[in-house]
């Protein structure tokens, strides 16, 4: 994969997605919330996200884990949940490419 994707830079600009917490923002998710944890409990919302950038043309996805690491997770009390929400992040953002 990482062959195929140096390949493609080389070749050509590709085209990214945009801002994940804006998108979920704008769907109505509160600000003060951990937008990293929707990858558990939210994880349609999360997909429906990628899924709008995937149907603008994007052909990189940013997997929604921007916070994902145990010091942002601690203020949230999810410290112990880092390696589940950013393997979730990843599967949605993988699975989303594949459909």
């Amino acid at each position: 994969m990482r062959e195929g994707f140096l390949r493609k830079i080389e070749q050509r600009a590709l085209v990214c997605d945009g801002a994940m917490g804006t998108m979920l923002y704008a769907k109505g998710i509160a600000l003060h919330r951990c937008f990293d944890e929707l990858n558990l409990s939210q994880p349609q919302l999360v997909k429906e996200v990628h899924l709008g950038y995937v149907k603008a043309g994007a052909e990189v996805l940013e997997t929604n884990t921007f916070g994902a690491n145990r010091f942002r997770l601690a203020k949230f009390e999810l410290a112990g949940k880092v390696r589940e929400i950013n393997l979730a992040g990843e599967r949605l953002g993988t699975e989303t490419l594949k459909d």
